[in-house]
This record gives C-alpha cells, sequence and structure tokens, in this order.
C-alpha cells in the first residue's frame, strides 16, 4: 500500500477566502498528549471495522511547526469535482453507485461520531474506471455529541452550508449531512452548484433537469427542504425508492393518485 503525505501548518490565517484548518487538539485514548483534531477524528473512524469509502489514515508526524499525515494513496483517481467536469450528462446509474458510497461514508461517520463538516466535490476522490469513492479532509471534522453546534462551528465550504446554519443559532450533525448528500445529488446530476452564496441557501430555488426521473427529483427536492425537521432522515435516504429502480416506485404511484 503506497502512501501519501499531506503536512498541515500549526500557524495558519484564515485571511482572504483561504480556510485553515482547525487547531483544536483531543485527548485520545491511548496517547499520553493531546493530538490534532483532525488526527482524532480520523483515528475514531480507522478503528476496525474500517469503511472503504473513507481514505486511510496510516500515521501522523508532528515535525517542528508541521503536522504530517500519511495517508492512503488512492491510485488512478480524480477529485469528483474534476469528474462531474470531464463528464457530460452523468447518467443516474453512475450517481447512483456514487451517491450510495458517499451515503455510506456518512452513515459510518455518524455512527463514529464524526461530523466531516465540509463535504463537496473537491474533498470526494474518485477512482477510474471502477468509480469508487473515497471521501478525504478532515480538517473541519468535530465530534458529534448530544448538543448541537452552534451556527458558528461550520467551518466548511460556503456554498456547503445549511441553512439553519444561517437562520438559527444551532444545527445538528444528521440533517446538514442530509443537505449535503441533496446538492451533492445535484451538483453530479447538473454539472453546477445547487446554491452558489448565502442569499440562495435561504432563499432560492433549484431548477431540476426534465431528463431526470421521478424519483431522483423526489430524492433531492426532499434532502434539500429548509427547514430540517420536515427534511429526510438519514436512514430514509439509504431506503429512498431511487436506490431501488428495480422495485415499484411508490412516489410515481403518489404523484398518478395526485393527478387523478
Amino acid at each position: 500500500m503506497e502512501s501519501r503525505c499531506y503536512r498541515h501548518r500549526k500557524r495558519c490565517s484564515n485571511g482572504g477566502t483561504q480556510r485553515a484548518p482547525s487547531r483544536k487538539s483531543w485527548r485520545i485514548d491511548g496517547h499520553s498528549k493531546p493530538v490534532l483534531a483532525e488526527v482524532a477524528m480520523m483515528i475514531r473512524l480507522m478503528n476496525a471495522p474500517r469503511c472503504p469509502n473513507i481514505i486511510r489514515l496510516h500515521n501522523w508526524l508532528e515535525i517542528e511547526d508541521n503536522f504530517v499525515l500519511i495517508l492512503e494513496y488512492a491510485e488512478s483517481c480524480q477529485t469528483l469535482h474534476q469528474y462531474i467536469k470531464d463528464t457530460a450528462d452523468i447518467e443516474e446509474n453512475q450517481a447512483r453507485q456514487l451517491m450510495r458510497q458517499l451515503i455510506r461514508a456518512v452513515m459510518f461517520c455518524t455512527e463514529r461520531g464524526v461530523f466531516h463538516g465540509d463535504i463537496h466535490t473537491a474533498n470526494i476522490l474518485v477512482t477510474l474506471p471502477r468509480l469508487k469513492l473515497k471521501l478525504i479532509d478532515f480538517g473541519c471534522a468535530q465530534p458529534i455529541t448530544q448538543k448541537p453546534f452552534n451556527k458558528s462551528d461550520y467551518r466548511g465550504a460556503g456554498h456547503g452550508m445549511p441553512p439553519e446554519a444561517l437562520r438559527c443559532r444551532v444545527f445538528h450533525a444528521n440533517p446538514a449531512y442530509v443537505w449535503t448528500i441533496g446538492i451533492m445529488l445535484y451538483e453530479i446530476m447538473h454539472g453546477r452548484l445547487a446554491f452558489n452564496n448565502r442569499q440562495s441557501i435561504m432563499f432560492g430555488s433549484v431548477q431540476i433537469h426534465p431528463r431526470l426521473s421521478t424519483a431522483c427529483v423526489d430524492l433531492t427536492s426532499q434532502c434539500l427542504i429548509r427547514n430540517p425537521a420536515k427534511r429526510l432522515q438519514l436512514h430514509q435516504v439509504e431506503e429512498h425508492c431511487w436506490f431501488n429502480p428495480t422495485t415499484p416506485n411508490p412516489v410515481k404511484q403518489l404523484y398518478k393518485r395526485r393527478k387523478n
């Protein structure tokens, strides 16, 4: 297994549009002193059994003013952002394959008590040609506890911010994950961001391509409900009929009944 190293400087600023990784440290079992928050969150995910859709942390080093993370090297891969850019009109079967893996990674994170906090297409690797997906970059990750996150705790990309982190004082990990799943599915199927800024996150409407199946439209719409209490729950996303295209489509039947 090859490895790849990433360095994170201890001293870093957050000027302009650059987002600095978290400098928080956490105490974890088996280590005599606190470790970088990103490392602590990844250690939670590395304990067996591991998820194949999350980049593997092999080791980390602290050298002078740098943290060096030694990560799994994913061969023949590109970011999901680049894959979308290079692929015209991604079919729903391809999108379904990618989204199943992303949901698997998200579910695993929640089970291990990790909120990634910065899932977007540049933080997802896709191995070609088999479309194997890996979630990377846990620099904004935080532990999930019984308490909600303060809105100021959100440190990810602005276009991925859930609306409750804008309009409310607090937000919860699972509804935020579902919102992220919705914007990922939208971007994969449309080749563009669902929302570009805070104004559109709060008040904008998404234009969904008419070529998409009824089930795909429904899943996207249900994930992007602005009220987190009315949004699909994480387990409901995984069980949605779009992921089982060979079974009868209850969404389509519902639409037919409404027309009648």
